[in-house]
């Protein structure tokens, strides 16, 4: 109960303090008259459970204090659960943002000395940015980030994914590493005659749970890329874990070894053998000399990526957190929060 008091306590200041844009008060007047009920149930509550010298629990599985103190809590998580439900009912809906509802400081931003993220130099050169995009598209994915677009001093238009309920610090350094390691490459002559080099863009973390990644136009998951081709030949996304099943019903009880060889078994029984990237690389390339040149690069790109990968300790490698490049086939990875092989050690 202490932690979610320390949660809320600061969101309900901040409720007090009253709306500044017009999306605040459109939440306000929707949602101000319970949250404000459930803010009063939640002092009722402590004001009960330290009257008579009691302590607010710090964890779960306490014993029972207070009937009627435990009643206005359970009255006002009620209600915080009702607006969560409607918030969220909500959601789908929540496509695009104007600035001018939700931050119109931004929007009238104009001509600032901030240069735009990732356009710095090392002779101190930077791109300044002259305004703000009014419209902000909302990413329809798990933590709902923004697509902003800055308009820079030198006219080209800058897109970056604001990203949020997320630490890139980490994901930053990464990124700076990849710099070194393309510095390496080009340096030596064996490797830059193969064009070997790690595909990197813009990370600025701007808090240690906020911060803006530079988009990177015509790149698509793995998974979205096979899930597109396997709809488009009416194959079962998920093929390969149901012929495992088949194969072995108590699959999570195998050895590693053991695991490989029903994979591999399952593989050769389903459409396609796996071929989805080969298949996907071919059929989006005009001509072969097209195709060969994306191959190339894509098999280059993930080998490079594959050796600072195992050096870095890289893990959470799902299709989801790589991406393909459609335009030059090179592989692209997002996500670095799992380094130096913590994925290995989690419980």
């Amino acid at each position: 109960v202490s932690a979610m008091l320390q949660v809320l306590l600061p969101l309900h200041q901040e409720l007090d303090r009253g709306p500044s844009t017009r999306r605040e008060q459109e939440f306000h007047a929707t949602f101000g008259r319970d949250l404000a009920e459930a803010h009063n149930l939640v002092k009722e509550y402590m004001r009960l459970t330290t009257s008579n010298g009691g302590e607010i629990p710090t964890q779960g599985g306490a014993a029972r204090q207070n009937a009627e103190a435990e009643t206005a809590l359970n009255h006002a998580w009620d209600l915080y659960y009702s607006v969560f439900r409607r918030i969220n009912k909500q959601l789908p809906s929540l496509t695009t943002l104007e600035l001018s509802h939700c931050s119109p400081a931004l929007l009238q931003a104009h001509n600032l000395e901030l240069g735009v993220p990732g356009s710095y130099r090392v002779d101190g050169s930077y791109v300044k940015i002259e305004r703000f995009i009014p419209s902000v598209q909302v990413i329809t994915s798990k933590q709902r980030p923004r697509k902003i677009v800055l308009r820079g001093g030198d006219g080209k238009d800058y897109v970056f994914l604001l990203k949020g309920h997320e630490d890139l610090r980490q994901d930053e350094r990464v990124m700076q590493l990849f710099g070194l390691v393309n510095a390496l490459l080009a340096r030596d002559r064996r490797t830059n005659n193969y064009d070997l080099n790690i595909q990197r863009y813009t990370i600025s973390p701007l808090s240690h749970n906020a911060g803006v990644v530079g988009w990177v136009p015509h790149c698509d998951t793995f998974h979205s890329l096979v899930k597109d081709y396997r709809e488009s030949k009416r194959i079962q996304l998920n093929m390969e874990n149901r012929e495992m099943l088949k194969l072995c019903p108590d699959y999570d009880q195998l050895t590693t070894m053991q695991k490989v060889e029903i994979f591999s078994e399952a593989l050769d029984l389903t459409t396609g053998k796996g071929d989805d990237l080969y298949e996907v690389l071919w059929t989006k390339s005009t001509n072969s000399e097209e195709w060969l040149e994306r191959r190339t690069k894509f098999t280059r790109s993930l080998a490079v990526m594959s050796m600072v990968g195992y050096i870095l300790g890289l893990g959470d490698r799902h299709p989801s957190n790589l991406m393909l490049d459609q335009i030059s086939g090179r592989v692209l990875h997002i996500d670095f929060g799992d380094c130096f092989e913590v994925a290995m050690h989690r419980e």
